[in-house]
Protein backbone atom coordinates (compact mmCIF):
# COMPACT_ATOMS: atom_id res chain seq x y z
CA UNK A 1 0.00 0.00 0.00
CA UNK A 2 2.85 2.47 0.84
CA UNK A 3 4.58 1.31 -2.75
CA UNK A 4 0.75 2.47 -4.24
CA UNK A 5 0.47 5.60 -2.47
CA UNK A 6 4.21 6.81 -3.43
CA UNK A 7 3.40 5.82 -7.05
CA UNK A 8 0.26 7.99 -6.94
CA UNK A 9 1.91 11.07 -5.50
CA UNK A 10 4.82 10.99 -7.78
CA UNK A 11 2.62 10.35 -10.98
CA UNK A 12 0.33 13.41 -10.10
CA UNK A 13 3.78 15.27 -9.60
CA UNK A 14 5.20 14.12 -12.99
CA UNK A 15 1.92 15.23 -14.82
CA UNK A 16 1.89 18.53 -13.34
CA UNK A 17 5.82 18.95 -14.06
CA UNK A 18 5.06 18.07 -17.61
CA UNK A 19 1.87 20.26 -17.84
CA UNK A 20 3.50 23.29 -16.17
CA UNK A 21 7.04 22.39 -18.01
CA UNK A 22 5.02 22.74 -21.55
CA UNK A 23 3.71 26.03 -20.81
CA UNK A 24 6.65 27.45 -19.43
CA UNK A 25 8.66 26.35 -22.50
CA UNK A 26 5.77 27.43 -25.02
CA UNK A 27 6.04 30.86 -23.22
CA UNK A 28 9.66 31.07 -22.99
CA UNK A 29 10.05 30.32 -26.66
CA UNK A 30 7.72 32.26 -28.14
CA UNK A 31 9.58 34.50 -30.63
CA UNK A 32 10.67 31.06 -31.99
CA UNK A 33 7.77 29.78 -32.60
CA UNK A 34 6.35 32.19 -33.53
CA UNK A 35 6.62 34.55 -36.40
CA UNK A 36 4.38 36.97 -35.63
CA UNK A 37 4.15 40.20 -33.43
CA UNK A 38 1.30 39.83 -31.18
CA UNK A 39 0.03 42.97 -31.07
CA UNK A 40 0.35 43.71 -35.06
CA UNK A 41 -2.89 43.33 -36.66
CA UNK A 42 -3.96 42.47 -39.86
CA UNK A 43 -1.31 39.77 -40.40
CA UNK A 44 -4.51 37.52 -41.42
CA UNK A 45 -8.05 37.41 -42.01
CA UNK A 46 -10.51 38.92 -38.90
CA UNK A 47 -11.92 35.79 -36.77
CA UNK A 48 -10.04 32.73 -39.31
CA UNK A 49 -10.08 29.44 -37.64
CA UNK A 50 -7.12 27.70 -37.18
CA UNK A 51 -5.16 27.00 -40.43
CA UNK A 52 -1.59 26.06 -41.52
CA UNK A 53 -0.76 29.41 -41.64
CA UNK A 54 -2.47 30.54 -38.35
CA UNK A 55 -2.29 27.47 -35.71
CA UNK A 56 -4.68 28.44 -33.52
CA UNK A 57 -6.58 31.35 -36.06
CA UNK A 58 -6.73 34.93 -35.43
CA UNK A 59 -8.71 37.36 -33.39
CA UNK A 60 -10.69 40.24 -34.67
CA UNK A 61 -8.64 42.34 -35.31
CA UNK A 62 -6.41 39.78 -37.65
CA UNK A 63 -3.92 39.83 -34.91
CA UNK A 64 -2.74 35.50 -34.63
CA UNK A 65 -3.86 33.98 -31.83
CA UNK A 66 -1.17 31.54 -31.28
CA UNK A 67 1.48 34.23 -30.69
CA UNK A 68 -0.33 36.16 -28.75
CA UNK A 69 -1.29 32.93 -26.41
CA UNK A 70 2.65 32.12 -26.43
CA UNK A 71 3.43 35.57 -25.52
CA UNK A 72 0.59 36.57 -22.79
CA UNK A 73 1.89 33.37 -21.31
CA UNK A 74 5.24 35.21 -20.51
CA UNK A 75 2.85 38.55 -19.07
CA UNK A 76 1.13 35.97 -16.55
CA UNK A 77 3.91 33.64 -15.48
CA UNK A 78 6.15 36.15 -14.90
CA UNK A 79 4.05 38.34 -13.32
CA UNK A 80 2.60 35.04 -10.78
CA UNK A 81 6.13 33.99 -10.72
CA UNK A 82 7.56 37.74 -9.47
CA UNK A 83 4.48 37.96 -7.22
CA UNK A 84 4.95 34.65 -5.54
CA UNK A 85 8.49 34.51 -4.99
CA UNK A 86 7.82 37.83 -2.54
CA UNK A 87 5.15 36.69 -1.03
CA UNK A 88 6.84 33.47 -0.23
CA UNK A 89 10.38 35.47 0.67
CA UNK A 90 8.10 38.20 2.99
CA UNK A 91 5.95 35.70 4.73
CA UNK A 92 8.82 32.51 5.09
CA UNK A 93 10.85 35.26 7.13
CA UNK A 94 8.13 36.46 8.62
CA UNK A 95 6.65 33.45 10.22
CA UNK A 96 10.28 32.67 11.38
CA UNK A 97 11.59 35.62 13.09
CA UNK A 98 7.74 35.38 14.94
CA UNK A 99 8.26 32.02 16.21
CA UNK A 100 11.41 33.10 17.26
CA UNK A 101 10.11 35.95 19.19
CA UNK A 102 8.22 36.20 22.90
CA UNK A 103 4.87 35.23 23.71
CA UNK A 104 3.13 38.24 23.22
CA UNK A 105 4.14 39.08 19.64
CA UNK A 106 3.56 35.90 18.74
CA UNK A 107 -0.06 36.09 20.04
CA UNK A 108 -0.75 39.66 17.75
CA UNK A 109 0.84 37.87 15.32
CA UNK A 110 -0.80 34.95 14.56
CA UNK A 111 -4.37 36.87 15.16
CA UNK A 112 -3.24 39.02 12.18
CA UNK A 113 -2.13 35.76 10.16
CA UNK A 114 -5.85 34.23 10.78
CA UNK A 115 -7.26 37.72 9.53
CA UNK A 116 -5.50 38.21 6.31
CA UNK A 117 -6.14 34.75 5.56
CA UNK A 118 -9.51 34.98 5.80
CA UNK A 119 -9.65 37.90 3.61
CA UNK A 120 -10.70 36.90 -0.50
CA UNK A 121 -7.98 37.38 -2.15
CA UNK A 122 -10.20 39.08 -5.01
CA UNK A 123 -11.80 41.35 -2.70
CA UNK A 124 -9.21 43.30 -1.51
CA UNK A 125 -7.78 43.33 -5.06
CA UNK A 126 -11.12 44.90 -6.41
CA UNK A 127 -11.05 47.44 -3.77
CA UNK A 128 -7.21 48.39 -4.71
CA UNK A 129 -8.03 48.63 -8.34
CA UNK A 130 -11.56 50.92 -7.67
CA UNK A 131 -8.95 53.26 -5.88
CA UNK A 132 -5.63 53.56 -8.04
CA UNK A 133 -7.71 52.00 -11.75
CA UNK A 134 -7.28 48.95 -13.59
CA UNK A 135 -3.66 47.30 -14.51
CA UNK A 136 -2.09 44.59 -13.83
CA UNK A 137 0.20 45.98 -11.38
CA UNK A 138 -2.43 47.30 -9.15
CA UNK A 139 -4.25 43.80 -9.36
CA UNK A 140 -1.15 42.17 -8.47
CA UNK A 141 -0.68 44.88 -5.54
CA UNK A 142 -3.92 43.63 -4.30
CA UNK A 143 -2.96 40.10 -4.38
CA UNK A 144 0.22 40.37 -2.77
CA UNK A 145 -1.36 42.92 0.55
CA UNK A 146 -2.88 39.00 1.70
CA UNK A 147 -0.70 36.32 0.03
CA UNK A 148 2.01 36.35 2.52
CA UNK A 149 0.31 35.75 5.24
CA UNK A 150 -0.72 32.07 4.43
CA UNK A 151 3.36 31.44 4.40
CA UNK A 152 3.92 33.43 7.61
CA UNK A 153 1.80 31.41 8.96
CA UNK A 154 2.43 27.97 7.80
CA UNK A 155 6.16 28.67 8.47
CA UNK A 156 5.58 30.32 12.03
CA UNK A 157 3.83 27.12 12.34
CA UNK A 158 6.47 24.69 11.73
CA UNK A 159 9.61 26.53 12.76
CA UNK A 160 7.67 26.34 16.22
CA UNK A 161 7.38 22.98 16.48
CA UNK A 162 11.03 22.28 14.93
CA UNK A 163 12.46 24.42 17.40
CA UNK A 164 10.50 21.97 20.47
CA UNK A 165 11.67 18.75 18.69
CA UNK A 166 13.88 16.67 20.83
CA UNK A 167 17.00 17.14 18.21
CA UNK A 168 16.68 20.65 17.98
CA UNK A 169 16.42 21.02 21.88
CA UNK A 170 19.93 18.60 22.31
CA UNK A 171 21.37 20.82 19.63
CA UNK A 172 21.11 23.99 21.67
CA UNK A 173 21.96 22.30 24.74
CA UNK A 174 25.69 21.52 23.15
CA UNK A 175 25.94 24.81 22.00
CA UNK A 176 24.62 25.07 18.29
CA UNK A 177 23.85 28.65 17.34
CA UNK A 178 21.12 30.37 15.77
CA UNK A 179 22.03 29.92 12.35
CA UNK A 180 23.03 26.08 12.64
CA UNK A 181 19.70 25.73 13.90
CA UNK A 182 17.66 27.28 10.99
CA UNK A 183 20.31 25.16 8.60
CA UNK A 184 19.93 21.65 9.77
CA UNK A 185 16.72 21.61 12.26
CA UNK A 186 14.35 24.38 10.72
CA UNK A 187 14.77 24.48 7.46
CA UNK A 188 14.86 20.37 6.17
CA UNK A 189 11.47 20.37 7.86
CA UNK A 190 10.18 24.10 6.23
CA UNK A 191 11.30 23.62 2.39
CA UNK A 192 8.29 20.61 1.85
CA UNK A 193 5.65 21.88 3.14
CA UNK A 194 6.31 25.74 1.79
CA UNK A 195 6.72 24.29 -1.44
CA UNK A 196 3.38 22.31 -1.32
CA UNK A 197 2.02 25.68 -0.20
CA UNK A 198 3.09 27.95 -3.15
CA UNK A 199 2.51 25.34 -5.74
CA UNK A 200 -1.51 26.05 -4.40
CA UNK A 201 -1.01 29.64 -3.97
CA UNK A 202 0.10 29.75 -7.46
CA UNK A 203 -2.46 28.26 -9.27
CA UNK A 204 -5.04 30.61 -7.47
CA UNK A 205 -2.93 33.80 -8.01
CA UNK A 206 -3.23 32.57 -11.72
CA UNK A 207 -6.66 32.45 -11.16
CA UNK A 208 -7.15 35.69 -9.86
CA UNK A 209 -4.64 37.75 -12.49
CA UNK A 210 -6.88 36.12 -15.38
CA UNK A 211 -9.84 36.43 -13.39
CA UNK A 212 -9.39 40.40 -12.75
CA UNK A 213 -8.17 41.06 -16.31
CA UNK A 214 -11.00 38.89 -17.68
CA UNK A 215 -13.18 41.83 -15.95
CA UNK A 216 -11.43 44.36 -17.59
CA UNK A 217 -9.76 45.08 -13.84
CA UNK A 218 -6.51 43.86 -14.86
CA UNK A 219 -4.03 43.48 -17.74
CA UNK A 220 -5.72 46.26 -20.40
CA UNK A 221 -6.31 46.13 -24.59
CA UNK A 222 -4.20 45.51 -26.34
CA UNK A 223 -2.10 43.41 -23.83
CA UNK A 224 -1.40 39.78 -24.69
CA UNK A 225 -2.56 38.09 -21.48
CA UNK A 226 -4.91 34.98 -21.24
CA UNK A 227 -7.48 36.95 -19.15
CA UNK A 228 -7.72 39.71 -21.51
CA UNK A 229 -8.08 37.69 -24.25
CA UNK A 230 -11.19 35.40 -22.98
CA UNK A 231 -12.72 38.87 -22.27
CA UNK A 232 -12.14 39.91 -25.96
CA UNK A 233 -13.51 36.84 -27.20
CA UNK A 234 -16.43 36.45 -25.05
CA UNK A 235 -18.38 38.61 -27.52
CA UNK A 236 -17.51 35.99 -30.41
CA UNK A 237 -17.64 32.60 -28.53
CA UNK A 238 -20.55 30.82 -30.77
CA UNK A 239 -19.07 32.52 -33.85
CA UNK A 240 -15.33 32.17 -33.30
CA UNK A 241 -14.79 29.98 -30.47
CA UNK A 242 -11.06 29.42 -30.46
CA UNK A 243 -11.02 33.15 -29.19
CA UNK A 244 -12.03 31.49 -25.51
CA UNK A 245 -10.85 27.91 -26.42
CA UNK A 246 -7.48 28.95 -26.47
CA UNK A 247 -6.60 30.65 -23.79
CA UNK A 248 -8.45 29.46 -21.57
CA UNK A 249 -7.16 25.76 -22.37
CA UNK A 250 -3.52 27.39 -21.40
CA UNK A 251 -5.20 28.81 -18.16
CA UNK A 252 -6.59 25.19 -17.21
CA UNK A 253 -3.65 23.32 -18.07
CA UNK A 254 -1.52 25.66 -15.84
CA UNK A 255 -3.74 25.61 -12.84
CA UNK A 256 -4.23 21.92 -13.03
CA UNK A 257 -0.26 21.58 -13.61
CA UNK A 258 0.17 23.50 -10.41
CA UNK A 259 -2.45 21.74 -8.73
CA UNK A 260 -1.42 18.46 -9.40
CA UNK A 261 2.39 19.41 -8.59
CA UNK A 262 0.95 20.54 -5.16
CA UNK A 263 -1.08 17.07 -4.29
CA UNK A 264 1.59 15.26 -5.88
CA UNK A 265 3.90 16.53 -3.57
CA UNK A 266 2.19 16.49 -0.83
CA UNK A 267 1.61 13.04 -1.03
CA UNK A 268 4.92 12.39 -1.29
CA UNK A 269 6.06 14.43 1.95
CA UNK A 270 3.36 12.70 3.72
CA UNK A 271 4.60 9.59 2.43
CA UNK A 272 8.08 10.12 3.88
CA UNK A 273 6.44 10.87 7.22
CA UNK A 274 6.68 14.62 7.07
CA UNK A 275 3.40 15.86 7.33
CA UNK A 276 2.12 19.19 5.24
CA UNK A 277 -0.61 20.99 6.80
CA UNK A 278 -3.94 21.62 4.84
Amino acid sequence: MRATRWGTGYGLFAVGVVLVGLVVALAVAAPLISRYDPATQGVGPALAGPSVEHWLGTDRFGRDLAARVFHGGRTTLLATAGALALVVSVGTLVGAAVAALGSIVDRLARQLFDLLVAFPVMVVALALVGLWGPSLGTALAGVLIVLWAPFARLSRSLVRTALSEPSAVAARALGAGRWRLLRYEVWPRLRGPVLVLAAVEAAQLIGVVAGLSFLGLGAQPPSAEWGAMLQEGRAALWSAPHLVLAPGIAVLATVLGLTCMAEGLRDMLDRAGQAVPE
